[in-house]
């Protein structure tokens, strides 16, 4: 961890800035491609623009730059886990008993029966749970019933067509959820009001000091040392 506590203070490596930008801009894509077809009455404009046989090549596409970033950042990870930084890697990534203690008090609230500052971590419970996110949902989930349905032949000898149409709803369903999980991320990242038009720190890889001290108290503490009052 490179800290500059006059100014900056390192948050993200260059491999996390280079992954996050790959995920965010073939599931950007994955979107504009492939929920249109679900609605094809008020967004089928969007196919029309595009080409119905050139949006599923670029849909293809996107989805096998999304997966093999997915198997990169897993070998990454595991390496890292095993070789560098155990106990670090199982901090910011796994979630703990304070992200549930956290989860509580968010949820709280926003339901307004509790106000409270919540003491994030490096990653908030928030940002841990878009990780799993696109992890489950992205790679793993959408990932299989999207080769299923890519290459239906290769599976045909094994699946009816109910088999198929289910596979095609459970694509389908998971892409809304998957969406649903990143509009608040992407709300909170550019469009709250101190962040707005976006925070920049996902490219430049750090974020100046006193965002740290406001919005992560708990990690800003464990690596200044100093006490957030």
């Amino acid at each position: 961890m490179v800290i500059t506590l006059n100014e900056h203070i390192e948050r993200f490596s260059t491999n996390q800035i280079i992954v996050h930008f790959i995920f965010a801009l073939s599931i950007m894509i994955l979107y504009m491609t492939g929920i249109p077809r679900l609605y094809p009455e008020h967004l089928g404009w969007i196919l029309d623009l595009i080409g119905l046989s050139r949006s599923l090549f670029i849909h293809r596409l996107a989805a096998i730059v999304l997966i093999s970033a997915s198997i990169y950042y897993l070998i990454y990870s595991i390496l890292y886990w095993n070789l560098k930084n155990k106990k670090y890697f199982n901090q910011i990534i796994f979630p703990n008993s304070k992200d549930i203690f956290d989860f509580v008090n968010d949820n709280l609230s926003i339901l307004g029966l509790k106000h409270v500052r919540i003491n994030y971590a490096k990653y908030s419970w928030l940002e841990k749970g878009l990780i799993w996110s696109v992890i489950i949902v992205d790679a793993i989930i959408l990932g299989i019933t999207g080769i299923v349905l890519w290459v239906p032949w290769l599976f045909a000898p094994y699946f009816t067509m109910s088999h198929f149409s289910t596979i095609n709803l459970i694509h389908g369903s998971f892409a809304i959820l998957s969406l649903c999980v990143i509009i608040p991320h992407f709300y909170k990242v550019h469009l709250t009001p101190f962040k707005f038009p976006m925070d920049y720190s996902m490219f430049t890889g750090v974020i100046r000091k006193e965002v740290a001290e406001e919005d992560y108290p708990y990690w800003y503490e464990e690596i200044s040392g100093e006490k957030h009052d």
